[in-house]
């Protein structure tokens, strides 16, 4: 037995007890070793890094941290003095609970964002730091470019609302003096003459258009334009509108027919506005692509929904164009070679503003043989704004 316990203590004292020490020791090494390797990141590092205690003294700050402050002795500093922003924080609660947090600083003519890592199992914090002078620049330059593009588009729509006011006025004078001498040869065989002013008319008209789609599609593109909904007459308008372009279709010496297959009268909830501008740039565009023939505005219904074709006997489209019929300032034949006049805004616009009143367009196109535009409004009593009941 007692053999036995002399055996035990010589194997610790000379076997246990060293390889403990032995450990302890490249323990300590390897704590060493990294606590070295931390040392050198953190002064190789081109960001400045900082480490304050729990008190707030700063224990340490590497060479980049030295080149912020060149004229001051960090070490040993209290780290409110060096970095201000860390006074709004509880350092010790952000070591003891570990927190994360960031903060930018602005030093001289250079911005720098720190992030604080409260380490609780050494007590201590350490800040990084990155300079994004750079970045804030750009961002300055960003909102500087943002407030220049909106005073940019305010000014775009000061001039197109101020020259189409110039434009408009001697043309209401030409369209008015036009109805006038028309009226008064009317009874005359001056037919010549008529075909004259009627020409007038309908090309003052045209102009007066061209402004209202650059209106239309800049209000739409800046979002300016603000729906009123209310019910209307879709029988009613068409009829109206239908009345405005006989003239121009009988120019051209094409047949512009309104079909309303409905008995009861076809009202919508809509905004008034924006459908009529719907129905008047399909209009415009069949009658435009129609060189004989005929342009039917049809009105029927189709399930719960009350659609509008809009058919012509047109160029029609190649399949390929109908893919970017929306797009504006887009035509299938571009150039001054080109065979038809216009801006390519129409068909943009009328997509828009069918968006806008909750409805759809449907195309089919055929060319040398015609297009159909079919314009499909939900006949739910709701359409247009579900919270209001047409009824109501």
């Amino acid at each position: 037995m007692t053999v036995m316990i002399m055996v035990i203590l010589v194997y610790n004292r000379f076997i246990i007890i060293p390889l403990k020490r032995k450990h302890l020791a490249e323990e300590e090494n390897l704590k060493l070793q990294q606590a070295e390797l931390m040392a050198l990141f953190a002064s190789l590092s081109p960001d400045p890094i900082f480490r304050f205690d729990e008190t707030g003294k700063i224990i340490l700050a590497n060479n980049s941290a030295h080149k912020i402050f060149p004229h001051k002795i960090l070490l040993g500093e209290q780290v409110q003095a060096i970095l201000p922003f860390t006074q709004d924080y509880d350092l010790l609660d952000v070591i003891d609970s570990g927190k994360t947090l960031m903060n930018t600083f602005p030093f001289e003519k250079s911005y720098y964002q720190f992030l604080i890592v409260g380490s609780p199992r050494f007590k201590m914090c350490q800040v990084y730091g990155r300079d994004i002078t750079e970045l804030k620049l750009t961002e300055q330059d960003l909102k500087e470019a943002l407030v220049k593009a909106e005073e940019s588009k305010k000014m775009k729509e000061f001039f197109l609302a101020q020259i189409s006011h110039e434009i408009r006025s001697p043309l209401n004078v030409i369209v008015g003096y036009a109805d006038l001498l028309s009226d008064e040869l009317k009874d005359t065989e001056r037919a010549d003459l008529v075909a004259i002013l009627k020409s007038v008319k309908n090309n003052s008209k045209r102009l007066y258009r061209t402004f209202d789609l650059l209106l239309n599609m800049s209000q739409i593109q800046t979002g300016r334009y603000d729906a009123r909904f209310e019910k209307v007459d879709i029988y009613a308008l068409l009829n109206t509108i239908h009345a405005e372009y006989k003239s121009l279709a009988e120019e051209k010496g094409l047949h512009l027919i309104l079909n309303n297959t409905l008995e009861n009268a076809v009202i919508v909830y809509c905004d008034h506005y924006s459908i009529a501008h719907v129905f008047v740039n399909l209009i415009d565009n069949a009658i435009k692509y129609t060189k004989r023939g005929s342009v039917e505005i049809k009105i029927y219904k189709e399930n719960t929904n009350i659609n509008v074709d809009i058919i012509d006997t047109g160029k029609g489209m190649s399949k390929e164009f109908v893919d970017n019929l929306f797009i504006p300032f887009t035509q299938e034949e571009m150039g001054y070679t080109r065979r038809f006049d216009g801006t390519g805004l129409g068909l943009a616009i009328a997509n828009s503003f069918t968006a806008l009143n909750n409805a759809k367009i449907r195309v089919t196109s055929e060319q040398e043989v015609g297009t159909t535009f079919t314009v499909i409004l939900n006949g739910d009593k709701t359409w247009g704004n579900p919270k209001i009941n047409q009824n109501s």
